[in-house]
């Protein structure tokens, strides 16, 4: 019996595990609704240090770009890397076009963790990575329920779609950025909502 125990106890865990970190690039069976009645009142005051240790706050990043890609990321999560892998390849797509992805290392607090750049290196994933912080997580808490997560914001600090949880492939990214991206494209900034 004890021994039955046990085995069932293992198989759960794994169970829970797999579940916690999809290893697809299928859209996931629901996407996490949009919250629109969340309070994003002093959201871009939040103050957030990167993965190199440098501080900044999320104005500063918001106002970088038309188009802001939030990434949520464990160094763990083996369908997070692949999906790494496509928003870095999409990055370097839409470089000097009004796109910026962010990535923000779940669970991750110091700066310079050495999981999360061996991660970085593999996947090539070379944009800004901010450390983990109580802040992002009272203001994205969509983002932290399961990981990879992800959403997009306007430099007008405006959350646009849906929190798409679980790993994507490229051809997917690639479309809802080319969605958003021109809805948030505005005359005022030309050369952020370039075409190429």
């Amino acid at each position: 019996m004890k021994k039955r125990n046990t085995v069932f106890a293992v198989l759960l865990s794994a169970a829970f595990l797999l579940t916690a970190c999809q290893n697809s690039t299928e859209p996931a069976a629901e996407d996490t609704a949009v919250n629109t009645n969340s309070d994003t009142a002093g959201f871009e005051n939040i103050k957030v240090r990167k993965l190199d240790g440098t501080e900044t706050d999320m104005n500063s990043i918001l106002s970088s770009a038309e188009l802001t890609v939030f990434n949520v990321w464990e160094s763990s999560c083996i369908s997070c890397q692949s999906e790494m892998e496509a928003l870095a390849a999409l990055g370097d797509q839409y470089s000097g076009r009004g796109v910026q992805i962010i990535g923000v290392i779940k669970g991750v607090t110091q700066k310079r963790d050495e999981e999360a750049l061996a991660v970085i290196s593999k996947t090539g994933a070379n944009y800004i990575q901010l450390l983990d912080s109580e802040e992002l997580q009272k203001m994205m808490p969509g983002l932290y329920e399961e990981t990879p997560s992800t959403v997009l914001y306007s430099r007008e600090k405006e959350q646009l779609g849906t929190v798409y949880a679980g790993a994507r492939d490229e051809d997917f990214w690639g479309k809802e950025i080319e969605k958003y991206h021109s809805e948030v494209c505005e005359n005022d900034h030309p050369a952020d909502c370039a075409v190429g």
